[in-house]
């Protein structure tokens, strides 16, 4: 065997190729061909544990077998010993674990192979698989032989070790450049709830990613399937916690800076479009305030100034039919003012700030209802929250009042985990809920509710009563946990 000629032939076949596989085939059957040796194989271990079968040749029938499962599947003596880190020098001789099971499952012949030597890969004092190369004649190889197998595992390391930074610079080119194609299209989006569905199936594409899951606080979408290979980043802003995770059943070594860059542009444009929601909100309460103050304003004092001058006309005036009419004139313009302060004071809430409970409680006094309200646990609610809140049990309260046909209503609220639920019943006459008209009341604490991607239920019978069940998430979207 010559030494140097084989190394020469080595070291030429290694800086011919593109592919790695394709390289590491040349060169095991280099290798082969100029020792004289009849058979041979090699594994690729990942920092994982993962083998990979990279190159073989001469195989018998026995490890053939169904496109090389025997050494596709299962473990061995060899990649165990690689795997537990006690394989640091060529192994003379090793008995085959893999041979035997061929064997002993009469998977074909195996050419009276027992045993092979085992060299480990090696970069540096990285290990990165190793190759395996037997022949029936050789029991066992010499001092010099071992030595030239263990430089040519040197020179394959060498290229692993540099096919792999080639292969990781592309990789990261390429995500560095569909991450600027990612960030742009992604400054189109304008609905939270189209970029909560679609935002999966988006990252998928650009980078070509096996699945997708995105997680933060207590919501959850996944995407695709899961691969061999996952990688996961976190990332807390503020009170918030997003998680991303993206699955391959490619290395995801190089993906890192990647996936901190498109998790902060998510937990960025949620949090965007949660200043926008609450930007809308405070329109509204701003436009609620204006109209309360113009009615306050203008059509408030109309009314008023109606009712003096009817009462200044109803005294002068003699004739009793008459002096009804204008009483009657006097009695709608007081009902109709009342009815505007109530609706002013529903337009522009005041007294928040002395708890929701006692609102409630003195709401109900104004309009005529006995009501008990029970406050099971305590959490502190974001103005937002706890405005809609207040509407949603005002306009419930305003309903028993006018349909259910008694004065007793109970109000519960009890605070969840991530949920405030309130549930308004009383024991009124009820309604058939197939019959129920949907007027303005209803649909607007639907579209209160839909706000803050909260539920509402509602059950009734005739005779029996009614129950309204308002289901308001906490935390990001509705109020402050404290």
């Amino acid at each position: 065997m010559d030494s140097v000629e084989t190394l020469k032939q080595i070291a030429k076949t290694l800086n011919e190729g593109e592919r790695l596989e394709e390289i590491l085939q040349a060169v095991l059957e280099s290798l082969l061909e100029t020792t004289g040796l009849e058979t041979g194989w090699i594994f690729i271990v990942s920092a994982e544990g993962t083998q990979k079968l990279v190159a073989q040749a001469g195989l018998p029938e026995g490890l053939s077998h169904r496109q090389c499962a025997p050494l596709k599947e299962g473990t061995c003596y060899c990649v165990n010993k690689y795997k537990n880190g006690e394989l640091h020098e060529p192994i003379n001789i090793m008995n085959c674990k893999r041979l035997k099971l061929a064997k002993e499952n009469d998977w074909g012949e195996t050419n009276g192979l027992a045993r092979h030597a085992t060299i480990p890969i090696k970069a540096g004092v990285e290990s990165l698989g190793v190759i395996n190369v037997a022949s029936p004649e050789i029991d066992e190889f010499s001092l010099k032989e071992l030595e030239l197998f263990e430089t040519v595992a040197y020179q394959i390391g060498a290229t692993i070790k540099r096919f792999n930074a080639y292969t990781e610079e592309q990789k990261q080119s390429f995500l560095l450049g569909q991450l600027g194609k990612y960030l742009a299209h992604q400054q189109n989006s304008e609905h939270e709830d189209e970029y909560l569905v679609t935002i999966g199936d988006t990252l998928q594409t650009f980078f070509q990613w096996k699945g997708v899951w995105l997680t933060f606080n207590g919501w959850s979408t996944f995407t695709g399937e899961r691969g061999f290979y996952m990688k996961t980043v976190k990332l807390q802003l503020e009170d918030d916690v997003f998680k991303l995770s993206v699955f391959s059943d490619q290395h995801l070594t190089s993906v890192d800076p990647v996936l901190y860059e498109v998790l902060t542009h998510i937990s960025l444009q949620l949090k965007q479009f949660e200043l926008k929601r609450q930007q809308q909100q405070l329109l509204r309460r701003e436009e609620r305030n204006r109209l309360a103050r113009d009615l306050h304003d203008s059509v408030n004092q109309l009314l008023f100034s109606l009712i003096m001058h009817a009462k200044g006309v109803e005294r002068k005036v003699e004739d009793l039919e008459l002096k009804a009419s204008i009483g009657h004139v006097h009695q709608l313009g007081s009902q109709a003012l009342a009815e505007l302060k109530d609706l002013t004071r529903q337009l522009r809430p005041e007294g928040l700030e002395s708890g929701i409970a006692a609102k409630v409680e003195a709401y109900a006094r104004l309009i005529g209802l006995d009501v008990e309200v029970e406050i099971d646990g305590l959490k502190h609610l974001g103005e937002p929250l706890e405005v809609c809140l207040w509407r949603l049990i005002q306009e419930a309260l305003n309903n028993c009042q006018k349909h259910a046909g008694t004065n007793d209503v109970l109000v519960r609220i009890r605070f969840a985990s991530e949920s405030v639920i309130v549930q308004i019943s009383d024991q009124g006459v009820g309604f058939e809920m197939d019959k129920v008209q949907k007027g303005m009341g209803l649909l607007n604490m639907k579209e209160r509710v839909q706000e803050m991607n909260g539920a509402l239920d509602i059950r009734s019978a005739l005779h029996k009563g009614t129950t309204v069940e308002i289901r308001l998430p906490l935390g990001r979207m509705g109020g402050e946990q404290r």
